[in-house]
């Protein structure tokens, strides 16, 4: 579960630091996934 927050928090900062649009919205995406499947383990 660390793992994932911090994978989470990294790819969050790696996004506010990007330049175009389309990277923003892949990394916001993958940020999403990641947080989903953190959720999804707490909710099991």
């Amino acid at each position: 579960m660390k793992k994932k927050n911090k994978k989470y928090a990294e790819i969050m900062s790696e996004a506010d630091k990007a330049v175009g649009r389309k990277e923003v919205v892949s990394l916001l995406k993958k940020a999403a996934m990641i947080k989903s499947e953190s959720e999804e383990n707490l909710a099991a």
